[in-house]
């Protein structure tokens, strides 16, 4: 193997980490959010408002293995083909999901 491609390999790898840090931060501000957002239990407002995270960072663990797989696939047959438009769509979920917990959050005020 050469040195560039090499450097791809671990690029790549990086990449991959960084997505699964990113998905287990969010999965557990997720769980946090679910326990912590109302003090005396666990309510409806409280999922309503962590589930939507823990579900987003779910999704980016998923998606972060899955691109680096394909990324491997591509550099291993040397095809520079760009990734999918899933990343994107996992960043307009995380802000939907900020939305949706900033207002269920703003209910729950008295």
């Amino acid at each position: 193997m050469q040195d560039d491609t090499w450097r791809d390999h671990l690029a790549n790898e990086r990449t991959h980490l960084a997505w699964l840090r990113t998905g287990a931060a969010v999965l557990v501000v997720g769980l946090v959010v679910m326990r912590f957002a109302d003090p005396d239990a666990i309510s409806v407002g409280s999922i309503l408002s962590g589930l939507p995270l823990m579900l987003t960072g779910v999704a980016a663990i998923v998606y972060g293995t899955q691109r680096y797989r394909h990324a491997h696939r591509r550099l291993e047959a040397q095809d520079p083909r760009p990734p999918g438009t899933l990343g994107p769509t996992l960043a307009a979920g995380v802000l939907v999901a900020a939305f949706v917990i900033t207002a269920v959050m703003l209910s729950l005020l008295d």
